[in-house]
């Protein structure tokens, strides 16, 4: 007995020197293996920090560890890092090594992933980081349709933790990321079909299309259940919640993965949508006393979409939002924002984004006692961009502290009135044909006070301005910053296209001041003397900068400065 235990002792001994010693005299030919064939098969440069291989800390499963990883691109996106992460844990089932029946991966983690993804306005994508054969493709043989799969999927924990991934398009302008996400999948992936288990959290989630950002610093939490057929590829939501900010909703319908093209019958549904929770959707008011706030309103959401996605091929898709006698309150002000309207809806018929129109007819509302109202419409959005818009109403700035928390670092007063309308083609626009362009209306400041913590207090006595096709007109603007005072008035003639397309604003400007302190301006000199004939204080020369001037600007310019105060200087 006792030489059968010294027996069984050895050969525990035995085996488990084995366990330490092979992964530790494997690890550093494993890894230049990995890079060896990382290399031959990629574009891209391929690294790691470290590879660790253990057969005893998940027993009876093997596992592997990968630290430091980095994907950086060749040209023409040399120099740009596609993926980093920090640890991508594998747990396998070591006895199905042995077996015939396929591979057991039961677990994946995938710590600290960094995703920059790619698209040039020429097409070309940073992630197409695979090196082109050199050998014709040969003809196989289709296999067997009972032959059993060689590897068996079967994720009882899978997660993605503080993962950060950004997309940008420059042929699109599309432009999505979020920062971090959070993911837990759980299913049989072996079978033909299959339920899979899905948690999901996103944070600070971003979407903008044609530079316009439809979504900003949003949070999605997502559980979800699927059916899914992994035969065909085809997967179905069977029960499932979603969370964006404070609106939950849920999904129905299927969603079908092919090699080129993924289509889709899906719809979102809310069984209750209340107007505080569209307000979430709005950093402005989700990030200021969003649990202070109250509102009330009736509201109706609805988006669906039907189609093939493909290329640059888009299902059919439809987003439809109305408000009536909306309000809204924070707990802790005098004044309610009510007799909110909204009409909007976002729509394609299915083909090319170009196709998709964008109309609001109606957007109204009241903030303590000043109506506003306007209106929006887009089409053809990539081709030639058609649009109209129109804002009319009156704004008390004085009043927008009692209906919105601006915190004590900034005071407004002051009011505005605006009467403006404008539609047309961009490629009239660029090709400044201003006749085929309809501008026009009038914006009227008045007392305007704006202080800002750390800035001068600018304080805009009167500012009037007139709107046609070809020129804004400024008849008047007198404003004083701090200690200067300036006056101006003038001409700029194609703003919509510096404004919309970054071309050349042109144009002339009469300016004049009886002090221009420049030293305040900067934010370089230290107290300024009370008596306005001394010169300010000495500045540090070292924390001089140079003054950026605005691109794209053809401006004559007429100036009648009878006192400038720069650094030591006194310019009369």
């Amino acid at each position: 007995m006792k030489k059968f235990l010294k027996i069984v002792a050895i050969v525990a001994v035995v085996l488990i020197a084995v366990a330490l010693v092979v992964p530790l005299a494997l690890k550093s030919k494993v890894g230049d293996i990995v890079k060896k064939e990382a290399g031959e098969l990629l574009t891209a440069e391929v690294d790691f920090r470290s590879l660790d291989l253990s057969l005893l800390r998940h027993f009876p499963h093997a596992s592997v560890e990968l630290e430091g990883l980095t994907v950086v691109c060749a040209a023409p996106f040399e120099g740009d890092t596609l993926a980093s992460v920090g640890r991508i844990s594998v747990v396998v089932d070591l006895m199905s090594l042995f077996g015939d029946s396929g591979y057991e991966v039961t677990k994946l983690l995938v710590d600290k992933a960094h995703l920059h993804a790619r698209k040039l306005a020429d097409g070309s994508v940073n992630w197409d980081v695979m090196k082109p054969s050199d050998e014709p493709a040969e003809e196989k043989e289709p296999a067997e349709a009972d032959e059993p799969s060689a590897f068996r999927l079967r994720m009882r924990d899978v997660r993605l933790s503080e993962a950060v991934v950004r997309y940008k398009d420059d042929s699109t302008g599309m432009r999505a990321g979020v920062d971090p996400l959070d993911l837990r999948l759980s299913g049989d992936l072996s079978g033909e079909r299959s339920d899979l288990d899905l948690r999901l959290e996103a944070h600070r989630l971003s979407y903008a299309a044609g530079g316009v950002a439809l979504l900003r610093d949003a949070d999605l939490t997502a559980d979800v259940t699927l059916d899914a057929d992994l035969k065909n590829k085809r997967f179905t939501f069977s029960d499932n919640r979603l969370i964006l900010n404070a609106i939950a909703l849920s999904l129905d319908g299927w969603v079908a993965l092919a090699d080129d093209r993924t289509e889709m019958d899906v719809r979102v549904n809310s069984s209750k949508v209340e107007f505080r929770d569209v307000l979430s959707l709005v950093p402005a008011f989700y990030t200021r006393d969003f649990e202070n706030l109250t509102a009330s309103g009736q509201l109706t959401l609805d988006a669906w979409a039907k189609g093939v996605l493909a290329g640059d091929r888009l299902p059919a898709f439809e987003t439809t939002l109305a408000v009536r006698d909306g309000s809204f309150k924070y707990a802790s002000l005098p004044k309610a924002v009510t007799g909110i309207t909204i009409d909007a809806r976002a729509a394609n018929p299915g083909g090319t984004a170009d196709a998709t129109t964008v109309d609001m007819p109606t957007f109204a509302l009241t903030m303590a006692g000043n109506a506003l109202r306007g209106s929006f419409s887009a089409a053809t959005p990539m081709s030639d961009l058609r649009f109209k818009a129109a804002a009319a109403g009156k704004v008390d700035l004085g009043a927008v502290k009692e209906v919105y928390p601006l915190g004590d670092s900034i005071a407004l007063a002051g009011v505005v009135t605006a009467d403006m309308q404008a539609s047309g083609r961009m490629s009239d626009i660029e090709r400044e044909r201003y006749e085929a362009i309809a501008a026009s209306g009038r914006l009227t400041v008045e007392g305007v006070t704006a202080a800002l913590a750390g800035l001068p207090e600018v304080k805009v006595r009167r500012a009037a301005m007139s709107v046609s096709p070809a020129a804004l007109t400024l008849s008047e603007l007198g404003v004083t910053v701090g200690r200067s005072d300036i006056e101006a008035s003038g001409t700029l003639s194609n703003y919509i296209g510096y404004l919309l397309r970054d071309q050349t604003l042109r144009g002339r400007l009469d300016v004049r001041s009886s002090l221009l302190d420049l030293n305040e301006l900067l934010g370089d000199a230290s107290e300024a003397s009370a008596d306005t004939g001394a010169a300010a204080a000495p500045a540090d020369t070292a924390a001089m900068r140079a003054v950026v001037v605005p691109q794209n600007l053809d401006l004559a310019l007429g100036a009648s400065l009878k006192k400038i105060l720069f650094q030591k200087m006194v310019l009369d």
